[in-house]
């Protein structure tokens, strides 16, 4: 049995996803593919705007055949977390033989010598990006500059593209994983990452997608379903206003006054630097989003500081690998699939909440964002305990 691993927010599911997918099996020859993909909190420190079952349905109806949830912190966790959590989770399966992922440059060629400097870490690439950080520089700008210094026979184009440097995650994450993964890439199509326009001749970027979404005040206008494959799956949103930050602002504020003066260094990824900063702008908190702006530097990108907020509202302390295969759902002609992870993976299967035992910090979190969801959008709760897998 071949087995292709992706990793995945499909935030929401596009067009880009689809090709995706579907390039992974054919690249591969894989009879399977499953997707490790973000629940309900995205990397770049935001609740996801569609809930994690939507999600998963989605990629379940086009292309994938069994989805698993990354864990919290994975998903919550800056790209070397998220790379590392999420190949250490399809390597738990015990039956992924392949991991595909999309870049900009579609060259794994060009990628894997990088990625074996960030994996083995050289001391002449410890010392440059040593003296690059002492000189002020963001994490991700120094650690591209210290590469390019090493050996100035790295692109630095390539090392500008933000999938390219998530690709270099992945392949670090499979080097130092002992390599049983073998890694694919294939070129993104369409828009950029952060591209800003929704085009009719090609496929739109998520971002785009949701800030037309925000635009259109929740309405799936003809413009956005035609980026979204199975569009219909969206029908509870139509309408509806987005899940974003802001609509956690009120939660955030309390939980910042009701912990004032603590140390915020014992929550994961908060720097000495950006407690002080918190606590110093606290009375000019205003919203999630505009406090993120606030709180943003030359050398502390906006990114990184809405991870922090959001592991401090989630209460996120420290880095936690999976402790179970959390299974979101799975497609009826996959049963061949299921029965072999169920018979090889190295952690426990849960496709129902209520029969496992799930960290705290993870049910917490769902909670949360269920409970905001459901007042945002005038729904029924649905309690995390009786959400079953998804059989399709």
């Amino acid at each position: 049995m071949k087995v292709v691993g992706v990793i995945a927010e499909y935030n929401p599911f596009h067009l880009g996803h689809a090709f995706h997918l579907a390039q992974a099996r054919r690249l591969t020859g894989a009879d399977y593919v499953i997707a490790a993909m973000s629940g309900n909190y995205v990397q770049r420190g935001a609740p996801a705007m569609f809930d994690k079952f939507t999600r998963a349905r989605a990629a379940l109806e086009n292309g994938a055949d069994l989805v698993l949830e990354l864990p919290l912190s994975t998903a919550a966790g800056s790209a070397e977390y998220f790379a590392s959590g999420a190949v250490s989770l399809l390597q738990h399966t015990g039956v992924v033989t392949d991991l595909c992922f999309g870049s900009e440059c579609g060259e794994l060629s060009l990628l894997e010598y990088p990625a074996k400097i960030l994996a083995d870490e050289p001391f002449a690439y410890r010392e440059l990006l040593k003296r690059l950080l002492k000189s002020g520089a963001p994490y991700p700008k120094a650690r591209a500059e210290a590469l390019r210094q090493y050996d100035s026979r790295i692109s630095a184009d390539i090392l500008k593209e933000p999938n390219n440097l998530l690709g270099l995650e992945y392949l670090k994450a499979v080097r130092r994983s002992g390599g049983k993964i073998r890694p694919h890439t294939i070129r993104r199509i369409g828009s950029g990452y952060h591209g800003q326009q929704l085009h009719d001749t090609h496929p739109a970027s998520a971002g785009s997608i949701r800030r037309a979404l925000l635009q259109s005040g929740g309405h799936f206008t003809p413009d956005i379903c035609r980026q979204l494959p199975s569009a219909e799956i969206y029908v509870s949103y139509q309408g509806k206003r987005p899940v974003t930050e802001d609509a956690f602002s009120l939660l955030l504020l309390e939980k910042l006054r009701r912990i004032q003066g603590e140390p915020l260094s014992q929550y994961f990824d908060v720097t000495e630097e950006l407690s002080n900063r918190i606590w110093n702008r606290l009375d000019d908190f205003f919203s999630f989003s505009q406090f993120t702006d606030l709180l943003k530097t030359k050398n502390l990108t906006r990114t990184a500081v809405s991870r922090a907020l959001l592991h401090i509202l989630l209460n996120i302390r420290e880095y936690r690998p999976a402790g179970t295969l959390r299974i979101l759902g799975f497609r009826k002609d996959a049963s061949a699939l299921l029965k072999a992870v169920s018979e090889r993976s190295s952690l426990p299967l849960v496709t129902n909440p209520a029969k496992a035992e799930l960290p705290y910090e993870q049910l917490y979190a769902d909670r949360l964002y269920e409970s905001v969801r459901s007042l945002l959008h005038g729904a029924v709760y649905q309690n995390e305990y009786r959400r079953k897998m998804l059989v399709i």
